[in-house]
């Protein structure tokens, strides 16, 4: 975040400190359960949203040298990432040309000139192209160039890399940012270090896990004695970026800056700042690391969910001390998550299904919640993105 921002923002939670106020939606927001319960919605969101839609995949330095490569299947799409010869990214349909089998089974790999499938051994290099076929004489003629794996539109800027699932345009990240372009840059996060990742599975819809970050007003309940006494959460500042957000909430104490003059303020060190990437990213700047939460729904169950929880570190953990500061921090988020937002998510999850209410409400003291669905909403009348 540039210094002008930080600046500005400071005085925003100041004044909120000073007055008892916070960013405020204009009224309430009712949205029907069945966004979380009709098959056909969802079935709908899984099209525009996992297949047509740019996806936020990780950092740069999850690949950092040509060879390297991993893998998501997450989409319902196999997709094959890798840093090519020339450092450019490049993706693909995790599909070989020859009988459709899935080209790399492992979900990350370091270093690989040449990619071969396990059932043949037709082999590509990490431009794509097809560049062996064992016994090819005996095989028969075949144009090794239209056998190419099927190329995926691929973006990398700021340190982030977005794929498209499907083949089509391609992908400005610029305008995918909505705005925080400058914002990004000024992290810094191309020279961030993939830490660690986990995935789990959960039994809810998938938007609930977007629900579960972008609001505070559970905090002093559900994590009275865990997140709650870390940060100040009687208030926080909301902002909306095209199909993103940014929601910035200030720890404990940070009123104490409004004693060095503006100019001088280092503000980032008193904020835990969460941006949504829609559709499916909550992607957590945490100021010692950062994290991102994506969500992907299950192939046909409206209400199953994988969401892969990522760290990334400024610097790599090359020391025992690092390992333990960064894993540390990576167990207590996973097991405040899985402790106590996601069991409390299985639940309301079910009620949606019991017939007990039409509609779920979202108060004024929610507006990054409000928002997200306000964008979804929009959404699902169609996006040329």
């Amino acid at each position: 975040m540039q210094q002008a921002e930080q600046i500005a923002l400071s005085e925003r939670m100041l004044h909120f400190k000073a007055t008892g106020t916070q960013t405020m939606a204009d009224d309430v927001f009712t949205n029907p359960v069945s966004i979380y319960t009709d098959q056909a919605y969802f079935q709908r969101e899984r099209e525009l949203f996992f297949r047509q839609m740019p996806l936020f995949m990780g950092l740069s330095n999850r690949i950092p040298n040509p060879g390297d490569y991993f893998t998501n299947n997450f989409t319902g799409q196999p997709i094959l990432i890798m840093r090519g010869e020339k450092g450019e990214v490049n993706a693909f349909l995790n599909v070989c040309r020859h009988r459709g089998t899935r080209l790399m089974e492992d979900e990350c790999g370091a270093g690989k000139r040449r990619f071969s499938c396990p059932y043949h051994g037709w082999t590509y290099d990490t431009a794509g192209s097809l560049v062996n076929i064992p016994q090819e004489e005996k095989f028969g003629a075949v144009n090794k160039a239209e056998l190419a794996l099927t190329r995926l539109p691929v973006a990398e800027k700021y340190g982030l890399i977005f794929v498209r699932p499907v083949p089509g345009a391609p992908i400005d990240i610029d305008r995918q940012l909505g705005g925080l372009a400058p914002e990004f840059a000024a992290y810094g996060f191309d020279t961030y270090h993939h830490h660690r990742s986990v995935t789990v599975k959960h039994d809810f819809n998938w938007k609930i896990v977007q629900d579960t970050f972008l609001e505070i007003y559970h905090l002093p309940v559900l994590h009275r004695t865990t997140v709650n006494p870390i940060v100040d959460s009687s208030l926080y500042a909301f902002d909306p970026y095209d199909l993103n957000l940014r929601f910035a909430i200030p720890r404990r104490n940070f009123e104490k800056i409004a004693e060095q003059p503006p100019q001088d303020r280092k503000f980032l060190p008193h904020l835990a700042i969460v941006y949504l990437l829609f559709p499916n990213t909550t992607f957590i700047w945490q100021g010692t690391h950062a994290e991102a939460w994506t969500a992907y729904p299950d192939k046909d169950n409206i209400d199953k969910t994988v969401i892969e929880f990522t760290q990334f570190t400024p610097q790599a953990a090359t020391t025992d001390s690092a390992r333990r500061f960064y894993d540390r921090n990576f167990d207590v988020a996973i097991a405040t998550v899985e402790k106590e937002d996601f069991p409390m998510s299985e639940f309301l999850n079910a009620g949606f299904f019991t017939g007990a209410q039409k509609e779920v409400i979202y108060g004024r003291n929610e507006p990054a919640l409000q928002y997200y669905h306000e964008t979804l909403r929009r959404a699902m009348k169609g996006l040329n993105y």
